[in-house]
């Protein structure tokens, strides 16, 4: 066992130094011999605030250690640098009183990883990371990365009304980075020089566009029949939950629609379809929109209903008391069913990618864990006709799928992108088992207290039967000696007499180890979560399902772009619409 280490000012000084040292002169080999010296279990710190800059140390060398052209796209490699982005951004986040020192490490680390998040082809994930470095101090480095983040998306949509928006989104960022250009380094201006993309895009932009042609997107206004769905559509909007590419960078009314879907693919003609499955995906694509839409509208619910508020759907029948503090009203069902709507689309979403693209037998059982990926000695590889995919909005999803599913669930010494995605909560998978086959509690933060507190007060007691166990068994030990010696003197009383203290003691042991196993089994028969908790998972959960269901959308049309007919016959036709829209 390896002794505690504390890290100082000093300590963290020299790692810095010796970090930006290793990173500025290339040496990939020697950064990670550095990164595996330094990355240890045992370190205790100082103060929380040089724990941040370890991490973010940590989470620096990676990135540089481990890049998309040293290493396969899909390596465990790569998700190192996320991990400790996220474990530095979760304890600078937790500090209620930031200085400005806090603030400036929080905007790099933000930025940081944002940029990493779109090497991976999250090009939505990323957009709030960039968004709080901006606010916090207008961070010059999340500025271009942001502008080039809106260039790439307006590159890959095809609505070309949408496109435009990007582009004026990225004109805009690259005037207030020009603003900020004194801030950066030399390396980084190179981003605004004369004849780089930036500026020629500028230009491009000025002598196409004025900016009073946008001016449409703010006082555009959306027509509604009550004031709920009013309050509805501007709750979606602030949060950024529309499948509308537009509610990632503004919450105008202009957003206000799931405009998202199928995009125009081409197929060939085949007169054995009948009319349904010549539609078939897009019919699919405009269920998971469905599914999506109501789950969300539950969410929104929910949370205008007072934790303890009764309901007649439940009244039926009196309630036990079971001290666990359970909230079983409405607002708890609604939250329930919501989880499991949106947990379910990820399985849709594999579900319509696997047909599309072939990737496995049509009637082989489907879910997105065995499209995206298959667990190789404790390890998620992707399906192998993805290895070589250069799309990279299915390396997106497959990296959603990293931090909704452990892949080294079973190692518990492994670090992984899903415990660090929301620290604070269970993973998703968890939460999802127990809800659907064991048992979720959703309690308020006072009724779990008082649990957690009745659950330290019997630790000692439960202590205490292991130790009588071990007791028992060393007592059991030296009866067997002593039965032993009886038996090879022909003692044939004493025999008989330890015989009746090795039952008795045989018995006490079985007792008291059906008490520890009775003990285990209901301990871990419910899983209790706080309700702020859940609703924290719930979130991150939706914004999860909202980016995969855009980047499925993404990744098909990309497939479409980049693919060849190979000579044979097609013909468009256009996708109907129910007659109410």
């Amino acid at each position: 066992m390896e002794e505690s280490v504390i890290i100082d000012d000093v300590a963290i000084n020299i790692f810095e130094y010796r970090a930006d040292e290793l990173i500025l002169s290339n040496s990939r080999d020697e950064l990670i011999d550095f990164v595996l010296a330094i990355d240890k279990p045992h370190f205790v710190f100082d103060d929380w605030f040089i724990e941040v800059r370890y991490f973010y140390t940590l989470a620096n060398c990676y990135a540089k250690a481990h890049k998309y052209h040293n290493t396969d796209w899909y390596s465990d490699d790569l998700t190192k640098a996320i991990i400790n982005y996220r474990k530095a951004l979760h304890i600078i986040k937790s500090n209620p009183y930031p200085n400005i020192n806090h603030v400036n490490l929080r905007s790099r680390i933000e930025t940081n990883l944002a940029n990493w998040l779109s090497s991976q082809g999250r090009g939505l994930c990323c957009i709030p990371h960039w968004d709080t470095a901006i606010e916090l101090d207008n961070n010059p480095v999340a500025l271009i990365s942001k502008a080039e983040n809106e260039l790439f998306i307006a590159q890959h949509l095809y609505d070309e009304s949408h496109v435009y928006y990007h582009y004026f989104q990225a004109y805009q960022l690259i005037c207030l980075g020009l603003k900020n250009i004194d801030l950066l380094h030399d390396e980084q201006k190179i981003a605004y020089a004369e004849d780089g993309k930036f500026l020629v895009f500028k230009a491009w932009f000025e002598s196409n566009f004025k900016l009073s042609d946008f001016d449409g997107y703010k006082t555009f206004k959306e027509e509604t029949e009550t004031r709920k769905q009013r309050d509805y559509l501007k709750w979606c909007g602030d949060n950024h939950l529309f499948l509308n590419d537009l509610n990632d960078v503004c919450t105008n009314e202009i957003v206000y629609q799931d405009i998202l879907t199928m995009p125009s693919f081409s197929q060939m003609i085949n007169k054995s379809l009948a009319m349904h499955e010549e539609l078939i995906y897009h019919g699919n694509f405009d269920e998971i929109k469905n599914d999506y839409c109501y789950a969300r509208y539950l969410i929104f619910t929910a949370k205008g209903i007072p934790n303890y508020q009764e309901h007649f759907f439940n009244k039926t029948y009196p309630h036990i008391d079971d001290s666990a503090h359970t909230i079983t009203n409405l607002k708890v069902n609604h939250y329930k069913s919501a989880f499991r709507t949106l947990y379910s689309i990820f399985d849709k979403i594999a579900y319509l990618l696997n047909s599309f693209f072939n990737l496995n037998e049509v009637d082989e059982k489907i879910y997105f864990h065995n499209v995206f990926g298959e667990l190789k000695k404790g390890k998620l590889k992707p399906h192998k006709k993805l290895v070589d995919s250069q799309n990279c909005f299915l390396h997106a999803l497959f990296y959603i799928l990293k931090d909704i599913r452990d892949s080294n669930q079973k190692d518990a010494n492994c670090d992984t992108a899903s415990r660090w995605l929301d620290p604070d909560a269970k993973s998703f998978s968890e939460v999802r088992n127990a809800m659907e086959h064991r048992s979720l509690k959703i309690v308020d933060e006072f009724g779990h207290s008082l649990t957690q507190s009745d659950i330290e007060f019997h630790k000692p007691l439960v202590e205490e039967l292991k130790d009588e166990v071990e007791i028992l068994q060393c007592k059991l030990e030296e009866l067997y000696i002593e039965i032993a010696k009886a038996k090879r003197v022909d003692d044939t009383v004493l025999k008989a007499k330890l015989e009746k203290q090795k039952e008795h003691l045989e018995n006490k042991l079985e007792s008291v180890r059906n008490m520890l196993h009775e003990k285990h089994k209901r301990s871990s028969y419910s899983l209790l979560i706080t309700d702020a908790e859940f609703e924290s998972r719930l979130f991150t959960l939706i914004k999860l399902v909202r980016n995969s269901i855009m980047y499925l959308s993404f990744a098909i049309h990309l497939d479409q772009c980049n693919k060849s007919n190979d000579g044979a016959l097609m013909m468009p036709r256009n996708v109907p619409l129910k007659e109410d829209w």
